[in-house]
């Protein structure tokens, strides 16, 4: 295959690999004016914290794995630290 072939595949691959993006997009955010729409959300109410929280509960309805997945990674974060804590304490010690 020449060269120049495979820089118009290339050519292509990345146009539609930016269809896609857009698309993903474009789904993104239907899908969020939808539940805010939906739910009758002000916007004014809305900061990041808030808006992770409800990502959370969509996600949990839709994957009820993602709860529990993501309190075992919070669990295992707190575990780590605290262990420094204990560990860091040890070394103080006189």
């Amino acid at each position: 295959m020449s060269l120049s072939n495979l820089e118009k595949q290339q050519e292509k691959l990345n146009k539609l690999n930016e269809k896609i993006k857009s698309e993903k997009e474009k789904i993104d955010k239907k899908l969020g004016h939808e539940i805010i729409k939906l739910s009758n959300f002000d916007y004014s109410e809305f900061d990041q914290d808030k808006i992770k929280d409800i990502a959370k509960q969509v996600a949990h309805i839709f994957n009820p794995e993602y709860t529990s997945q993501n309190q075992d990674s919070t669990k295992k974060e707190n575990n780590i630290k605290s262990s420094d804590i204990v560990n860091s304490n040890d070394n103080h010690i006189s």
